[in-house]
Order: structure tokens, then C-alpha cells, then sequence
């Protein structure tokens, strides 16, 4: 609960703070079992609670503010609940309909006692159209409150907040000190920092300049070689918190000391920056910033008032097209998904067919890196209405730029595998991954050089593994006596001896004599019945009546009858009906 405690009552604008939902017509001290509801702290997002029944809520997402249609991110507390106590939460105006929640995707919960995100079982939670809400999709959520005295927490995904980069860039910049920078290139209109993180030197080394010299790929100058830039862009819509732990999980990879983190460290200029919409990110709002703006679609049109974070990146890369050392190769805006699984990629469209060919080299190494990398997903387009993405405002020239998309929910390892739901520890494995892909890149292009200690393989073919000689006392038939010997004798072999015949054993007898010659009656499989398990289901009777039971013969008839065994009343005819089993009968249409 470390997000919520940090800012307490300073959550974003119309959340609600510390409101307990009672039954109409009461008031007074709260009762234990009437629910607090509560969002008033970073990245929170609830406007409304509306109390139907006692076991029922209908809870209403906060827009974002000053952008009415953006309503999918929620995060709230609720406290002052009852042991045991059970309750059915409707979220009833999410802005999307087709979202990962009519798949397999489940909301999180915490609380207090137990700090780690859980997921919701998939039967607890409900997708579905409700007529009570004019035909809408709602969120339903069954959940049982266990321990009265924790604050339970829940989140449409693993939430990051602003406090928590500050705190974890505050102790990465003490480790990379020696090979990385960290500063501020702009403010938002809440007076938030805007952080870039330099990973790398531009002045090129002289281990360098030798490699680029001996490379046969490269056959330009040394003097006109370029450093090489990569930009990475992360957390651009507040409701994305994936992309976050993606970047988290790049920056830990480069301050490692593993031979790729040494090698794009010592070779690539990395600029970072992890988090380009704070304001929406404290606020708890889904895309926008405080001002309503969609900062992944104002990049054709930033001003300095309305977009300083977009002004400031974009001063950056005039700052890099300037110098003619350095190349940027690369922008890389990483966002989260809440329609699709797994992780794929948006790139632009060339009518160059080389050009586009350059263009889909990236995304290769990337799929080859990456765990549940969907291809099938990734398309390359020239549409007019993303012309203020990042991917398609910024580039210009030779550079390459790239939406990498995350799924919110989770990934299938195969196409018809089990849903496997993403955690903290699987976005930051994919950061990893993405910085692997980067090294392999730059290696298969000759800006890396290969790796220390490994050599060209003339034969490939599979070499069989010698066996150490080991000395050992030499035997007598292996001794140059060996003829002087007697040659052996085999002894004949042993007769196959059967095992003894089984006897039945001995019948017992009975003590009552009676029961001697009665035959034993063996259970028959065929006939016995299987187990039934499960609950009891109240079943209606079938009654038989034998009607021959109230057909009489005529009592004059009785006495004129000489003899009753050649005279037999003829019984009515029987309709034949349907035996019906345990196991046959159908219950379905009981009372109960």
C-alpha cells in the first residue's frame, strides 16, 4: 500500500475521500459493515459510489480531467468491513466495451496485511451487458472481506507511481554514476520534473576507433564515423503502468555487469525517459495530462504551455540532428494495451520497399528476444489519423520509430496455450529483453564488436567427445599367458525350474450348518451401481401403481367353479414404460 500512504489526501481532482456509503435515510456513526470507499491518493480513480443493496455497488470511474470519454483506469480503498462479509462491486461506466475483460483478464486486490498484488479468480469476476444500466457493459466483482481491521485495495493493474520513480531513480543514479547522468529537461503545469537519463559517452574510445579500423563491414573513415543514439520513451498515457515497469526493467538490465549491458553501454548512447506525463500519472488519469491533452497525439501541434514535456523532446532531437557525431537510429515510445495479449509492435509504412525492409529489421530481433511475441499483431501503416503519434511525428530521414505496445492483462505461451497473467517481475523481464535486442542488433550491424573468447566454428558438425585414458590392472586373459592357461569350462545350464502350482486354499467352514451347501453369490461389476458425488438434488418419485390389484372376478362365478387351477383371471395389459436409472434421469427441470 506504499502508493496510497505516501499522498494521502492529495489524490487527483473529484476523487472520492474517506466516503462511507450507507442505506438511504441513515445516518450517524458509521456501522462496522457500511464500506468507506476512498481513491484520495496518487494514481487513484474513483468518482462515485452508490449504495444498491447491502450486498450490492455500483461504483462510477472518474473521468480524466478535462477528457470526459477517457474512463477505463480505477484504484480505490475500502475499509470498515464486516468478518466475512460479502459483496457484489459494479464498475457500470467504463468508456471501453472491448477491452481484455471479456477475455481472461481479472482486476487485482490487496490489502494491508498482505502488500502483494493477487488477482481476482476469473469466476468471481463477471463481463457482461446489464439492463439495469441501459444496456451497457458492466464490470461485476464478487468478493468476500476476510479480516475487518485491513484496508483492501483494488486496481485494474499493478499500479506505478510518480513517488516510486522518483525514489528508484534517486538510488539508480547513485550506482551509475560512472557511466550514466540524470536531469531535468522541463516541468509540467504541477511543477513536476521531467527526468532524462543518459546512458553512455558521445566522445567515442580508442578501443573503439581500432575495432571500427579492423571492421571489414565498415569501410567508412574513422573521422566520419557517427555515435550511435537510441531514444526510449516510456509511461506517455497515466493509465499504462506496464510501460513503466518495461523501463524499470531496461535501466536495471543497463546497470548491471553482464557483456550486453557492458557492451551498449560502452558502444550505444542510451537517452531515457521514463516517465513523459507525470501530472496524469499522479492524477490517476487514463491518457490525458491536466489539461485534457492526449500527449500521444500532440506532437505534430506542442506549444510551451500546453505540452512542455513534448517541447522539450522535440528540442532534444534538433539538439542531436545538429551534431554530426552522433546518429540517432532509434525512438522506441513503449505503452501498455488494454485490448490485445502479449507484446507487439506499430511501425510506419514506406513506399520504398527497401526503406520499409530497413524499417521491420528491428522489430526481428525483438521478436526473437521477447516471451509471447505476437506477429500477428504488428502492422506498419501511413494513417492520417496518428499523424501526432511519436511514431509518425518524429521521425525524419534514416530514423526508425516504434510504438512497442504491452498487454495489460496477460499472454499465451501458444495459440491455444493457458492465459498466463503478467506480474511486476514478467514487464521488467520484457525491459530486459528489449535492451538484449538492442545489443543484438548493433552486433549483427558491426557497431558492437563480437564477443571476447569465442571463435568462428570451421566445423559445426557435432564432434564426438573423447573419453580420458585411465590406466587399470591388466587381466589374465589380456596378459600374453593367456594361452598357457586352461581354457575354460562353461558349466551346463540350470534347468528351468516352474513355480509351484497354486492350490486353493482350504474352503472354511461354517459354523451353522445351514449355510454349507448354499452356493456364494459373487458382485457382479455390471451390476453395481457407480458412486454418486456431489450435492443432493431433491428428485420427484415415480409412483407404480399395479392396476391388476383392483380387478376382482365376480364372487357368483367363484362358486359355480369346480376347479381354480385350469380357470385364472386375465390380467389387464401393462403399457410398457421406460426403466430410468440414477444416472439417466434427468433432474433439471426439479423444483429445486
Amino acid at each position: 500500500m506504499s502508493d496510497s500512504e505516501e499522498s494521502d489526501g492529495e489524490g487527483g481532482l473529484g476523487n472520492l475521500s474517506r466516503l462511507i456509503v450507507r442505506p438511504p435515510g441513515q445516518s450517524g456513526k458509521a456501522k462496522r459493515g457500511q464500506l468507506c470507499f476512498d481513491a484520495a491518493f496518487e494514481c487513484g480513480n474513483l468518482g462515485r459510489a452508490d449504495h444498491i443493496t447491502d450486498l450490492e455497488y455500483d461504483l462510477f470511474v472518474r473521468p480524466d480531467t478535462c477528457r470526459p470519454r477517457a474512463r477505463f483506469w480505477f484504484n480505490f480503498t475500502i475499509e470498515n468491513v464486516k468478518q466475512d462479509q460479502r459483496v457484489i462491486l459494479n464498475i457500470v461506466n467504463l468508456g471501453k466495451e472491448t477491452t481484455l475483460f471479456d477475455t481472461d483478464m481479472t482486476p487485482l486486490v490487496r490489502s494491508t496485511s498482505r502488500p502483494k498484488w493477487q488477482r481476482i479468480p476469473r469466476r468471481l469476476i463477471f463481463y457482461h451487458r446489464s439492463l439495469a444500466h441501459r444496456g451497457r457493459k458492466i464490470l461485476s466483482i464478487a468478493f468476500a472481506f476476510d479480516r475487518e481491521e485491513d484496508v483492501y485495495q483494488f486496481s485494474a493493474a499493478a499500479s506505478y507511481s510518480y513517488s516510486r520513480l522518483q525514489k528508484h531513480l534517486a538510488a539508480w543514479e547513485k550506482k551509475a554514476q560512472a557511466f550514466a547522468t540524470r536531469q531535468s529537461i522541463a516541468q509540467t503545469t504541477q511543477k513536476r520534473r521531467i527526468d532524462l537519463v543518459t546512458i553512455g559517452d558521445y566522445n567515442f574510445k580508442e578501443k573503439d576507433k581500432d575495432f571500427k579500423e579492423e571492421t571489414i563491414v565498415s569501410k567508412i573513415k574513422t573521422a566520419e564515423q557517427k555515435k550511435r543514439v537510441v531514444l526510449i520513451i516510456a509511461r506517455t498515457h497515466g493509465g499504462e503502468p506496464p510501460s513503466s515497469f518495461v523501463c524499470q526493467g531496461l535501466l536495471d538490465f543497463l546497470l548491471g555487469s553482464s557483456e550486453k549491458a557492458l557492451a551498449l553501454r560502452n558502444n550505444i548512447v542510451l537517452e531515457v525517459i521514463p516517465m513523459l506525463n507525470p501530472d496524469g500519472v499522479f492524477l490517476g488519469n487514463q491518457r490525458s495530462d491536466l489539461l485534457g491533452g492526449d500527449l500521444n497525439r500532440c506532437w505534430n501541434r506542442a506549444t510551451s504551455y500546453a505540452h512542455p514535456a513534448l517541447v522539450a523532446v522535440n528540442d532534444l532531437l534538433k539538439k542531436l540532428a545538429s551534431e554530426k557525431t552522433v546518429q540517432l537510429d532509434f525512438i522506441i515510445d513503449i505503452h501498455g494495451d488494454i485490448s490485445h495479449e502479449g507484446v507487439f509492435v506499430r511501425g510506419n509504412s514506406y513506399d520504398d520497399v527497401y526503406r520499409f525492409e530497413r524499417h521491420a529489421v528491428l522489430p526481428k530481433f525483438l521478436g526473437a528476444r521477447i516471451e509471447a511475441w505476437r506477429p500477428e499483431a504488428c502492422f506498419y501503416n501511413a494513417d492520417s489519423v496518428l499523424a501526432g503519434t511519436a511514431r509518425r511525428a518524429l521521425p525524419t530521414g534514416s530514423i526508425d520509430a516504434y510504438t512497442v505496445l504491452v498487454s495489460l492483462g496477460g499472454r499465451r505461451l501458444a495459440p491455444r496455450g493457458p492465459y498466463i497473467h503478467y506480474t511486476e517481475d514478467a514487464y521488467t523481464k520484457i525491459g530486459k529483453s528489449l535492451a538484449k535486442s538492442l545489443c543484438d542488433y548493433y552486433r549483427h550491424i558491426g557497431i558492437i564488436p563480437p564477443r571476447v573468447g569465442r571463435s568462428k566454428k570451421k566445423d559445426r558438425g557435432r564432434r564426438r567427445r573423447r573419453r580420458p585414458v585411465v590406466e587399470r590392472d591388466r587381466s589374465p586373459s589380456s596378459s600374453p599367458e593367456r594361452r598357457v592357461l586352461a581354457g575354460r569350462v562353461l558349466s551346463p545350464s540350470l534347468p528351468k525350474v516352474s513355480p509351484p502350482a497354486l492350490q486353493a486354499l482350504p474352503a472354511r467352514l461354517s459354523r451353522r450348518p445351514v449355510l454349507k451347501s448354499r452356493p456364494r453369490t459373487v458382485a457382479h461389476a455390471d451390476n453395481i451401481l457407480p458412486l454418486i458425488t456431489g450435492t443432493a438434488v431433491k428428485t420427484p418419485r415415480l409412483a407404480v401403481v399395479d392396476m391388476s390389484a383392483y380387478i376382482q372376478t365376480p364372487k357368483e362365478f367363484v362358486k359355480h367353479r369346480p376347479d381354480k387351477s385350469h380357470l385364472r383371471v386375465r390380467r389387464s395389459t401393462r403399457f410398457s414404460r421406460p426403466r430410468f436409472t440414477s444416472d439417466e434421469y434427468d433432474t433439471r427441470e426439479s423444483d429445486s
